[in-house]
């Protein structure tokens, strides 16, 4: 999107991607918070003098960014956020939806046209805002127990998205937004944030509505793996007897440490104890921002009156299949029963059978894994949280986004959709899809839940958008059974 801007309705202009597109306005890069490496983040309060007519900096990560779209390149100090808004308002505020990027917590900006909310807007049914948060170690390194200078260092960069949130409750009715009707949307990192607010009481009262994409209430890394994830950086650095190094060093250089010594392969990444970076399980921690597991918090009933949104895609893992082929191979069907024993902790017997459930239909060992780490990561969590809201009391609504032509059902396929956009020379069935999500994520965030498919109950009725290869509820209650009494949240 061309940067534009203006409170005052300059350099309007419009969205162009479908017939009912509207003009909208845009603010980019506005300051939310400042923050010193390793500190919380502190709120900063809105200058309306500004111009807002280009994108802020993006997190500092690893690796090549050109795909970030990162106009003003990267810097530590990328605590900014975009806010989309439909040129012609009604006389009544309008919904507000936060979408929070993904990226394993290592990679991602509100600079990428998959963070670009103005679709949203051109609808003009919402309020888009698309916020940057702290990555790597600057975000999710857990460094609290070295205490003095890292007393704040844990789960910083929830706590960036938890002062985005108190950004926009303090200004968006500027905007046109209702601060009190906003609903916080992520895809992958993003989505496993969104739930884990869900257990930060600093986050209460800022959200009414969660929309969890590809990720829910899971992947919460305990603080023992933390503890260890921190000592094998700083022992990579040399530093492990002055960790305060770390307040001076080249910021490139611990982008790139901690991401070569973290693991890698997606089924490390999310087995039962999530040995990765991510949202810490930091409650018995000092300055601990969650008090419980987001799963736990559900099965409270402590936000049953918070309405959430799980959705996956039906071949999530063939991302890996597809594109990583060798290194997500597990060479044979026994070593992937080893996998679940060794990284899940399930007994052997039991890992024989799941293993067969998924060893089916002539597929290689690589398919096998895709298949079941699609359901094992993405389908059984967004399930078992969905009915654990249910029981408790809340309104739950789960959605399967199946393949259509030109584009697999694998992790990332609905971004564009999220958000209100459509991919370049995308097919007649992706625009139509896209369009889906993003229709349904508006009526979820306007509460027309007439206009959505049932909620969950005892049974996890799921609604299918796409062409699915199976009935998207028989489909979850089967992966419910196949796991049944296997620890996973």
């Amino acid at each position: 999107m061309k940067p534009d801007n203006a409170l005052n309705g300059k350099n309007d202009h419009t969205n162009n991607t479908d017939t009912t597109a509207r003009a909208i306005r845009s603010w980019l890069g506005i300051p939310y918070a400042s923050a010193e490496r390793f500190r919380r983040s502190i709120l900063l309060p809105f200058n309306p003098d500004l111009p807002y007519d280009q994108k802020g900096p993006a997190p500092l990560q690893p690796g090549d960014n050109s795909w970030l779209e990162a106009d003003n390149g990267l810097s530590e100090d990328c605590l900014n956020l975009n806010v989309w808004a439909p040129k012609e308002a009604g006389d009544e505020p309008l919904p507000v939806i936060v979408y929070i990027y993904g990226g394993g917590f290592e990679r991602g900006a509100n600079t990428q046209t998959t963070s670009n909310a103005s679709g949203l807007a051109a609808t003009g049914r919402a309020i888009g805002v698309s916020l940057n948060y702290r990555l790597g170690p600057f975000g999710w390194l857990s460094l609290s127990q070295y205490g003095g200078a890292f007393a704040d260092a844990t789960n910083l960069g929830l706590q960036d998205i938890i002062t985005a949130l108190r950004w926009v409750q303090e200004n968006i009715a500027r905007f046109g937004g209702d601060p009190q009707n906003v609903t916080v949307t992520g895809h992958s990192a993003g989505a496993f944030s969104s739930i884990a607010l869900l257990a930060a009481p600093a986050a209460d009262g800022l959200y009414q509505r969660l929309a969890a994409f590809s990720g829910g209430a899971s992947r919460i890394v305990p603080a023992w793996w933390a503890e260890e994830l921190a000592n094998k950086f700083l022992t990579e650095l040399g530093i492990t007897d002055d960790p305060e190094q770390l307040l001076t060093l080249d910021g490139k250089l611990l982008s790139e440490t901690l991401f070569k010594v973290g693991p890698r392969d997606i089924g490390d990444r999310n087995g039962i104890d999530n040995t990765t970076i991510g949202i810490v399980n930091d409650h018995s921690q000092t300055g601990g921002v969650l008090v419980d597991t987001p799963l736990r918090i559900l099965e409270s009933g402590r936000h049953h009156d918070v309405d959430i949104l799980f959705s996956t895609a039906t071949n999530e893992a063939d991302w890996w299949v597809i594109n990583a082929t060798e290194q997500f191979d597990p060479g044979s069907i026994d070593n992937l029963v080893d996998e679940l024993v060794t990284k899940s902790r399930i007994p052997r017997s039991r890992a024989r059978d799941i293993v067969a459930a998924y060893d089916v239909k002539g597929r290689t060992p690589v398919e096998v894994r895709g298949a079941l780490l699609t359901d094992y990561i993405y389908t059984l969590p967004a399930a078992r949280a969905a009915l654990a809201h249910a029981a408790a009391g809340g309104k739950a609504h789960l959605l399967a986004v199946g393949p259509v032509e030109g584009a697999p059902a694998v992790h990332g396929t609905e971004m564009n959709g999220i958000v209100g956009q459509q991919r370049p020379r995308h097919s007649g069935e992706q625009a139509i899809r896209d369009n889906l999500v993003r229709d349904a994520l508006l009526d979820f965030a306007a509460g027309k839940h007439e206009r959505l498919w049932d909620s969950v109950t005892t049974e996890p009725v799921t609604h299918g958008i796409g062409n699915s290869p199976f009935d998207p509820s028989a489909r979850a209650a089967e992966v419910l059974r196949i796991f049944a009494g296997i620890e996973r949240p």
